[in-house]
């Protein structure tokens, strides 16, 4: 399934299909035990070998193919989502040669369309939408890729710290060499199952993770970090295209770790209409 929400998830670039199962928007609060400690999440398990050797992988067919896979003047690369809206500022996703309804402009537009309405819809409703809900809050985006709806979201939701993220060196060069000009945006490296090793407790308001989760070896792993990394009331928001596993897996860690779903919504005609990934039914 395909997942947006507070605990979200995203479409996945990279599958060549989606599988029997729809997408999904799932929005989760971050529910942190109370101060007195009365509760904890469950310690992090060691990846098996199977699992790292997958992560190898995927970041190696990222370092070596993503270029062919998706075109070069394009730096948000998603699915999308027409969710007939018009995205404010998208004179901020404009590129230099992307003609007017090509292939790469609408990754750029319907793609930004998909952050924002991961970054501003906290339920099920996107007429619910809060444009403040990201406005002075710290951000951390696992998996940014080439960062193009980072620096999109980071100004258009007016945060006061984006970190973006992803565990492959060349795309966090491309992340600077393009988007480093914006105040408090910054792209780090870092893998998605290693957020409980790579930042302090209780760092951040929201962890965002679009169209990769599915691609995780240890799905368990992220949510433990995202939980980690999150304050008091924090949220995760995912969006991607899942498989009943890898789903029931995401909603298992989230039970056990002590999140609260707040929406689950099926994106799939609004990814289906912008024409860039098959939906399979």
């Amino acid at each position: 399934p395909t997942a947006k929400g507070t605990f979200a998830s995203p479409e996945l670039l990279h599958r060549a299909a989606y599988g029997s199962s729809q997408p999904r928007c799932f929005t989760t609060e971050a529910t942190k035990p109370a101060a007195d400690g009365s509760s904890t999440p469950a310690e992090p398990s060691v990846p098996s070998a199977s699992q790292s050797l997958w992560a190898r992988f995927v970041k190696w067919s990222y370092r070596n193919f993503s270029g062919r896979l998706y075109p070069e003047k394009a730096d948000i690369c998603n699915c999308g989502a027409d969710l007939g809206m018009q995205i404010p500022r998208p004179d901020l996703v404009e590129r230099e040669g992307i003609v007017k309804r090509s292939k790469e402009w609408r990754m750029q537009m319907y793609g930004a369309a998909l952050y924002w309405h991961m970054g501003t819809t906290p339920g099920e409703k996107a007429s619910e939408m809060d444009p403040e809900m990201m406005k002075g809050k710290d951000v951390l985006e696992v998996a940014c890729f080439r960062g193009g709806g980072s620096r999109y979201l980071a100004e258009v939701a007016g945060t006061q710290r984006y970190v973006a993220t992803d565990n492959v060196q060349e795309h966090i060069d491309i992340c600077k060499r393009l988007h480093s000009d914006y105040p408090g945006l910054m792209f780090e490296l870092a893998d998605a199952l290693e957020l409980q090793d790579r930042y302090p407790g209780e760092t951040f308001d929201f962890v965002l993770c679009i169209q990769a989760a599915a691609q995780f070896s240890d799905l368990r792993a992220f949510v433990r970090g995202s939980w980690h990394v999150l304050r008091p009331g924090g949220r995760l928001l995912i969006a991607d295209a899942l498989t009943r596993d890898n789903l029931k897996s995401i909603l298992d860690a989230l039970d056990e770790v002590g999140f609260v779903m707040d929406a689950n919504t099926d994106l799939s005609r609004a990814v289906h209409a912008v024409g860039l990934c098959e939906v399979l039914k």
